[in-house]
């Protein structure tokens, strides 16, 4: 009984870590405390940036997470005709960069906080900050300008960025300085396509840093409680 016990405990245990799968471009499904919450998550090819794969894409559909959002409307961050499809079959909202709103989702918080979009004045943009056992910023492409000489910014357990974040040493330094314990870069293109030689600018920047994750389209980070 005791070893039965203790495997459902570790069952329990494995069923609410913090999972962290990157499905698009710029965009991820976070599942925490049992819910599901796809940020930026399917998106068009946009250039060198990767769409959505189309298995990752039926998934997604075949099975609608429980939470919908998109930090801005740019076509790397997201699908319009994936948006209609989940309102129209879960009879649910969509978020989006409409402004500061906090919605609240079986014990998990979705807190949205305008900020502009990197180098676009103009373009309505969200960050995202998720608010459960762990809490997780989603920056979108939010500019690491919005956070200079600001104080009582959040510190969340995972903040997730654009490459925008780590290819200087000052937004480097900035984006460290939020105190995450895991950093996830997001909005590189795959390495055959690098257009911009991104890739060699931030693996200079970041130097092999332990709390830096990179994932491929597809890859889940398993985050332990």
């Amino acid at each position: 009984m005791a070893v039965q016990k203790q495997k459902l405990i570790e069952e329990l245990r494995q069923a609410y870590n913090l999972k962290i799968r990157r499905t698009a471009n710029a965009g991820v499904l976070i599942n925490t405390d049992g819910v599901s919450i796809l940020l930026d998550g399917v998106c068009k090819r946009v250039e060198c940036y990767a769409q959505t794969p189309e298995i990752i894409k039926k998934e997604l559909t075949d099975s609608f997470p429980d939470v919908v959002a998109f930090t801005h409307m740019h076509a790397d961050h997201y699908d319009e005709n994936y948006a209609e499809a989940y309102k129209k079959t879960t009879l649910r909202p969509v978020f989006g960069p409409e402004g500061c709103f906090s919605e609240n989702y079986n014990g998990i918080c979705l807190r949205a906080l305008p900020t502009r979009h990197i180098g676009k004045a103009d373009i309505s943009h969200v960050s995202f900050i998720i608010e459960g056992s762990k809490s997780v910023w989603f920056m979108g492409d939010a500019s690491p300008l919005e956070w200079r000489n600001k104080d009582n910014l959040p510190k969340p357990d995972v903040i997730i960025v654009p490459f925008a974040y780590a290819n200087t040493e000052a937004t480097w330094k900035m984006t460290k300085s939020f105190g995450a314990k895991d950093i996830i870069i997001l909005h590189l293109p795959d390495r055959t396509n690098d257009i911009y030689g991104l890739w060699k600018v931030i693996e200079e920047v970041v130097q092999n840093d332990s709390s830096v994750h990179i994932p491929e389209i597809g890859e889940t980070i398993i985050l332990n409680q």
